[in-house]
């Protein structure tokens, strides 16, 4: 009968190396470009905080079944230990959200003209040019 004992350790390699990275990579081009719309700064450090010690505890819970391979607590272990991961990467772009929030939403990508086009034209106090 073929082991079976490769695929605990397949799967939170995949999650850690592949999902979190790109779940992370998500998240701060979303807090980059200042999504949602509703989220400041603040919300991404608080998220963060969250997602690390959810992502630590449920880790640790998981390490600290010592389930066997031929029960079905070792495929709880596994998910454990999974989600664990993506939580990790949940923290990780929270954390390049806390960095990037906003950077991309300027007036450069909005389209917008740059101050150096308006050098020398007299504007009034909300910004129009006068007449």
């Amino acid at each position: 009968m073929p082991s079976i004992t490769w695929i605990g350790p397949a799967v939170f390699l995949a999650a850690f190396f592949v999902i979190a990275p790109v779940i992370a990579a998500v998240i701060g081009y979303a807090a980059w470009k200042g999504m949602p719309k509703n989220w400041d700064r603040s919300m991404y450090w608080t998220a963060f905080v969250v997602a690390i010690i959810s992502s630590m505890l449920v880790m640790a819970y998981g390490v600290r079944m010592h389930a066997d391979v031929r029960t079905g607590q070792y495929v709880i272990q596994i998910l454990l230990l999974a989600s664990g991961a993506i939580l990790f990467g949940v923290a990780g772009g929270c954390m390049v959200g806390i960095f990037t929030y906003g950077h991309g939403a300027g007036p450069l990508w909005r389209g917008a003209t740059s101050p150096s086009e308006h050098q020398g034209k007299k504007t009034d106090d909300s910004g129009h040019p006068e007449s």
